[in-house]
């Protein structure tokens, strides 16, 4: 029997355009000390960039777009593997 507590039952995810114009899709809402992510893309460049935020920790992860559509690969396929599918 596994032994767990739920966790960031009101977060969300939305998709906004940023002060400068990008399109941005966020996290929100999570607990206290939960690590934040959040996508970004300048429609003008086209350029996209992953955020990663870990608390407490002394930086933060940035993805360029290659890295970003990699690390979307690697998931969807990781997924496709193991027969998990994702909640809306």
């Amino acid at each position: 029997m596994r032994n767990y507590r739920d966790s960031n039952k009101n977060a969300i995810i939305v998709n906004r355009i940023d002060r400068t114009g990008k399109s941005r899709t966020e996290t929100q809402r999570r607990d206290e000390g939960a690590v934040l992510m959040a996508m970004s893309t300048d429609k003008r460049s086209n350029n996209t960039k992953l955020f990663i935020d870990f608390p407490g920790a002394a930086g933060d992860i940035r993805l360029n777009g290659h890295e970003v559509r990699s690390l979307y690969r690697l998931i969807r396929k990781h997924y496709g593997a193991t027969g998990k599918s994702r909640k809306a």
